[in-house]
């Protein structure tokens, strides 16, 4: 049996080595994987940001377009006349001179030369010629195109588009109506200064747009500041659509650097530049672009959180199956206890059935062969040895048959009114008699208790195990102390000796069954190591309990606890 056990410990140490070692493999790739995803995602992530700033940007320059296109200060016409006709009438008519603000009649803006008859809408061929001038401007310049391209972007904006919102679409379209659009709009917001002899009153104001002429021709010096944080604010809201909260920095630069390569606990995203300042119209004057890139700097912690469910079932897994061959380990252990304690159950009850049975063997043989029925008195010791052995065995077989009975729950007590001094006495008397050594046996009855509700039966044999146990256990004379005492309507019965005493390591199992306390220099102590585990069920089934205490060669006290009113 030792033998197996070994193999069986040597196996499931090698089984849960083998799971430790495969949990730690898996937990160690699986963090490289997420950690490879992480990298990918916080890059999209940055991708994504950039993508809504860019979209920002241009939603920021249509809005601006759209506003400075329809204020009051900014003329819109538009002329829908064949090429040719236009060139004759502006060599033939007076009227070229207005349009190009030098008409003598100096109106403060431009208007379109009207030449009859139009040409049809539905004219494929028909140019269409948009003006646009600004009141603080001395020129302007037609933006050709045709219809069926005006309809186009008119269309793609909306039916119910303005004119300032079908230029600012095709602004985005075409790079030359963007650039005669800026160039009219910029040229306008320049403060046009007085003459020297002019009157003061008769100075043009200063531009009305302040903020769209800084826009147009220089920088703010906190544009990089402005940009970062709205990067950042895009950026961050990227990372909340990915479950990914964890501190990041943006690094920004003028020229491109050369990025890290990420680690296990540092990630960065790739360098990416940025052009979409929405401080300038459509990247005026060659703006130079500024790279971005976001680094985090606790990237291992981010990862290890995001698999802390996996991680946290994988310890779990591990854990549980640490129990299970625990459990495997204990139960082969009380299997190889249980199998040790039925061997010395056999052997004792094989010693403790002998002892009477030849007792009684010998007493019929005396009887039989040495004539002894010619003496009274010898024949009477004889039967009343086999009287004495019979109930001895009778008791053993008794004790084995209550085992069996209470671990199948079959038994069923049957509650009476004791005396219970007189039963204490009778089973005292009774264990003086077979103790076969000097027994002193003390009964107190403190509070002078005089019944209580149990079975007759079974209590009987509870109070005889306990003084029996006490006298076996105790070196000549045994001196027994019983005290019994009311307690709260409860009855407490000790019995307490000054044996051997019971080692601290056996304690907590003397009541299980078939166990057995070594009995020290006492090599003459004989039992089944079921009295106890029958005293506790039957304590147990009245509903009471049972406590023990002992020292090493001092002695031991049983304490029973009963309901006095146990109904």
């Amino acid at each position: 049996m030792k033998k197996k056990l070994k193999i069986v410990l040597v196996l499931i140490a090698l089984s849960l080595s083998g799971i430790i070692v495969f949990q730690t493999y898996w937990s160690i790739n699986a963090y490289r994987v997420n950690k490879k995803n992480f990298d990918a995602n916080i890059d999209v992530a940055m991708q994504h940001a950039l993508d809504s700033c860019k979209k920002d940007y241009f939603d920021s320059i249509r809005t601006v377009l759209v506003r400075r296109l329809s204020d009051h200060n900014v003329e819109i016409k538009i002329d829908t006349v064949r090429l040719q006709d236009i060139q004759k009438h502006f060599f033939q008519n007076e009227i070229i001179d207005t349009v190009y603000g030098q008409s003598k009649q100096k109106h403060s803006h431009a208007i379109v030369a009207k030449v009859t008859p139009p040409i049809k809408e539905n004219d494929a061929n028909a140019p269409l010629n948009i003006w646009i001038s600004n009141r603080h401007s001395q020129s302007s310049n037609p933006i050709p195109s045709s219809i069926p391209i005006y309809n186009y972007y008119k269309h793609k904006v909306g039916n119910t588009a303005t004119v300032p919102q079908v230029l600012t679409e095709m602004a985005f379209y075409t790079p030359e109506v963007a650039s005669y659009i800026i160039t009219i709009l910029s040229t306008g917001d320049i403060p046009v200064l007085p003459p020297a002899s002019s009157k003061k009153q008769d100075t043009k104001p200063l531009p009305y747009d302040s903020i769209f002429k800084n826009a147009t021709f220089s920088m703010p010096t906190s544009y990089r500041q402005a940009s970062v944080l709205k990067i950042k604010k895009y950026y961050t809201a990227e990372l909340k659509k990915m479950h990914i909260y964890s501190p990041f920095n943006i690094a920004v630069t003028n020229t491109p650097t050369q990025p890290q390569s990420p680690t296990s606990s540092y990630s960065e995203t790739t360098e990416y530049n940025y052009r979409y300042n929405a401080f300038l119209l459509f990247n005026q004057h060659n703006f130079e672009p500024l790279f971005f890139r976001a680094t985090f700097h606790q990237a291992q912690s981010i990862v290890i959180k995001g698999m802390m469910l996996t991680l946290i079932c994988s310890v779990l897994l591990i854990l549980f199956t640490i129990y299970c061959f625990y459990y495997i380990v204990s139960m082969l252990k009380q299997q190889k206890r249980l199998a040790e304690l039925k061997d010395d159950f056999i052997n004792n009850m094989t010693h403790e059935f002998k002892t009477p049975i030849a007792t009684i063997t010998v007493a019929i043989e005396g009887l039989q062969k040495f004539n002894v029925s010619n003496d009274p008195d010898k024949t009477q010791r004889y039967l009343q040895t086999s009287r004495s052995e019979l109930n001895r065995l009778n008791e053993l077989v008794t004790k084995v048959l209550n085992v069996a009975a209470f671990e199948n729950n079959e038994i069923s007590l049957i509650k009476e009114k004791i005396e219970i001094d007189t039963l204490i006495n009778e089973v005292i008397t009774s264990e003086k008699l077979k103790a076969g050594k000097e027994v002193s046996i003390t009964y107190t009855n403190k509070t002078g208790i005089k019944h209580v509700n149990a079975d007759l039966l079974h209590l009987r044999n509870v109070i005889t195990n306990l003084i029996d146990n006490a006298i076996k256990y105790s070196n000549e004379p045994a001196s027994v102390y019983i005290n019994l005492q009311s307690n709260a309507n409860k009855v407490q019965l000790s019995v307490t000796d000054k044996g051997i005493g019971i080692p601290a390591s056996h304690i907590n199992h003397i009541f299980d069954k078939f166990h057995r306390v070594p009995t020290g220099n006492l090599h003459n102590v004989k039992g089944t190591g079921l009295g106890l585990s029958y005293v506790k069920y039957i304590v147990e089934a009245h509903k009471g309990t049972i406590t023990v205490k002992s020292d090493i060669n001092t002695g031991t006290e049983f304490t029973v606890t009963l309901p006095q009113n146990n109904e």
